[in-house]
């Protein structure tokens, strides 16, 4: 057992514990929304979610694809502050409720979303909400018929999604009882997370993001179904693991999680605060910048994996 497993592994042993050896009942698979969905999600802690976001509908975008970037976290909504944007319309609010009144044109949705210049192309933005107490707005029902509205306006949507409030929500305890609006506001995450045809799960290289990661995974395969989720390890470095540290993250995810690491994002933090000061991309700020190419592959094999023939052309 790698040191890394050790310092994790008690968090395992604890909720088998818990949980006993009950199965717990399998659900009926989600239909996938009528657009491509790609879903950024992750534990809390900051692993960077949201830069990894952003960043990736950006690489979308210089690429060549229609990118709809979406601040879909209803618990802190951070996109438009790191894309350096001030007064930005209530996109998401005025969209999902037009949508839910069958009058969501071309014109208002370009109206309530900002238009970010990358490169040679354009980036659409729908800003989050304006605030977390108003999350009850934001309804599946909702998100799909916007999504379907818009689906001639861009090739990709890119969302980034809140943490799950609630990782033990499978578990019939005394003290879940006071969380009815939390499982609540996690069944539209675990619907959204279901119903995208991609999501990528961020995490950090260090032996609490580990910790934290092993309770996120286990939630999502708990309750999302008919996904697998590419797994970016984010602010990769080995000063918090030793030299080894990118074998022990693999042998150690695959070990307690049953997960294989698809990407390491460098840990660049000068880049990244550049780039957060200056409200711009990776790609705009530093191209050479390991970190950005980093995305930019995994921008890449995710537009890839999911391509259809005509897309694949525009990509090679």
């Amino acid at each position: 057992m790698t040191l890394t497993e050790q310092k994790v592994h008690g968090r395992r042993a604890h909720l088998a514990l818990v949980t006993g050896k009950e199965e717990v009942p399998t659900k009926s698979r989600s239909e996938k929304f009528d657009v491509n969905v790609i879903s950024c999600w992750g534990p809390a802690g900051s692993p960077g979610k949201s830069t990894i976001a952003a960043n990736l509908a950006c690489e979308m975008t210089l690429l060549g694809q229609r990118v709809l970037l979406i601040d879909l976290d209803t618990l802190a909504p951070s996109l438009a502050v790191t894309l350096g944007l001030v007064d930005t319309p209530a996109g998401l609010s005025a969209c999902l409720r037009l949508a839910d009144q069958n009058r969501l044109s071309i014109e208002e949705y370009r109206r309530l979303t900002v238009a970010i210049q990358v490169g040679r192309h354009e980036l659409r933005f729908m800003s989050g909400l304006s605030s977390p107490s108003r999350w009850p707005e934001v309804t599946l029902e909702r998100v799909s018929k916007m999504l379907t509205t818009l689906k001639g306006e861009f090739d990709q949507v890119v969302l980034d999604l809140p943490q799950a409030t609630n990782f033990q929500s499978n578990l019939n305890h005394p003290s879940t009882s006071s969380l009815v609006g939390e499982l609540n506001r996690d069944s539209l995450l675990v619907e959204v997370l279901e119903r995208s045809s991609k999501v990528v799960l961020v995490t950090g290289s260090d032996p609490v993001s580990a910790h934290r990661f092993l309770a996120a995974k286990e939630y999502f395969d708990s309750n999302v179904q008919g996904t697998n989720p590419y797994l970016v390890v984010n602010r990769f470095r080995t000063s918090a693991l030793g030299s080894r540290a990118k074998a022990e993250l693999q042998e150690t995810y695959l070990s307690l999680a049953q997960a294989r690491i698809d990407t390491f994002i460098p840990d660049e933090p000068g880049n990244f605060d550049r780039a957060l000061f200056n409200g711009l991309p990776l790609a705009l700020l530093k191209r050479s910048s390991p970190a950005r190419q980093a995305i930019s592959d995994l921008a890449r094999q995710l537009l890839l994996d999911s391509a259809s023939g005509e897309a694949l052309a525009k990509l090679s």
